[in-house]
């Protein structure tokens, strides 16, 4: 669709002079000023033939990369096509990053040539981003007019949550009957999550109605429930955690189940609240895709944290990330030492940050993701997570 603001300020104010000028060599009987307007309406009839004309361009837009951290470098590469048969000139293609425009200049295009332009896209904070549509500018060389033309072309970039470096949780392999440890054994594997196909992937774990959604391959990622799974628990309700905050929790979380994965161990992922068919249906196709996509929730109750840890698989290690003031969750959360081995309870908020243990169970407080990435060091350095 085109959309058309023919004249910019620049070309209303000589389209005023320009009347006012005529007017005033009619009138005055000025010939220089009737003259100089019509110097004016020849700039205005070579600016808009230079505009008005219809251009054939194709664009493509992509990312590089597609999925980041928060605070990463992260690029557009936009790619403009001339199918015309005259050089395009004047042009400035605008992508919108969450309704934010974003120009790119462009240099002239020749006549059936190709420009490629590379533009910075800001990724300062976690989420899952939409840009676009794109719109293509196009101004006369003196900026009388402009033309707008939308030409589409969406896309999403996820920006996860920062991850950071820390030591993974130690848990044991779970023997058979027999003492002995093994692999895998049929019938003991369960879904976990889809991420992007990989070369190796067994062509069997292919979830065609995501590749097809999101035009590239997609597996099926199942862990082994024979083997100890790191459950991690994110609430999400808005009376424990401000905007701030909850970008914090997020990030420890994204980090204890990176090191996991790392690690060689399954893991498993419960964002309280999130709508697992939805956020699969937007693209999401791991679990720090969930992590970016997550949003707090309002409507959430104390009840609901404890029902989400209460139907999580048992076996293997808990860690529950929620917001700090809440002495009565962590009670309740011990109970839960019956059902994972061990269970750790991450408290963000803006106090003092402190940790303690007893059997079976580890709290710690922090304010900060790289603050509860140190005190997890520390605790299991010592010994005191595992």
């Amino acid at each position: 669709m085109n959309r058309y603001a023919p004249f910019t300020a620049s070309g209303w104010a000589v389209l005023a002079g320009g009347v006012a000028l005529f007017a005033l060599g009619r009138l005055a009987g000025y010939p220089a000023a009737a003259g100089l307007a019509v110097a004016a309406l020849v700039l205005l009839i070579f600016g808009a033939v230079t505009v008005v004309i219809p251009q054939n361009l194709e664009l493509t837009r992509g990312f590089a990369p597609d999925r980041v951290s928060a605070g990463d470098a992260a690029a557009g590469r936009l790619t403009v096509h001339n199918k015309g048969r005259r050089a395009v000139g004047g042009l400035v293609v605008v992508d919108r990053l969450a309704d934010v425009p974003v120009p790119v200049p462009l240099p002239v295009v020749q006549a059936g040539g190709w420009r490629t332009a590379q533009y910075p896209i800001p990724a300062r904070r976690r989420g899952r981003l939409e840009l676009g549509p794109l719109t293509v500018e196009r101004a006369d060389a003196l900026g009388l007019f402009r033309r707008r033309q939308d030409m589409g072309h969406r896309g999403v970039l996820w920006v996860h949550p920062r991850v950071h470096a820390v030591q993974p949780m130690p848990v044991g392999t779970v023997p058979d009957f027999e003492g002995r440890a093994e692999a895998s054994k049929p019938g003991t594997t369960s879904f976990a999550s889809l991420r992007e196909y990989v070369q190796g992937d067994d062509p069997r774990r292919i979830h065609w109605r995501s590749t097809a959604r999101t035009g590239q391959l997609v597996v099926r990622e199942s862990v082994d429930t024979m083997e100890p799974t790191v459950s991690v628990v994110l609430d999400t309700r808005s009376a424990v955690f401000d905007a701030d905050i909850f970008e914090e929790a997020a990030e420890i979380a994204a980090t204890v189940v990176s090191s996991t994965l790392e690690g060689g161990r399954p893991a498993r992922l419960v964002i309280l609240g999130e709508d697992l068919a939805e956020v699969t249906a937007s693209g999401a196709t791991s679990a720090l895709d969930r992590l970016a996509a997550a949003q707090r929730c309002a409507g959430e109750e104390t009840a609901d944290l404890v029902t989400a840890v209460d139907v999580a698989e048992p076996g293997g290690a808990l860690v529950v990330v929620t917001g700090a003031g809440e002495p009565a969750v962590v009670t309740r959360l011990a109970d839960q030492r019956r059902r994972f081995a061990p269970v750790v309870v991450v408290l963000m908020g803006d106090g003092e940050p402190f940790s303690h243990r007893r059997q079976g169970l580890v709290v710690l407080s922090a304010r900060t993701g790289a603050e509860a990435a140190s005190a997890w060091n520390h605790l299991v350095l010592d010994g005191a997570v595992g």
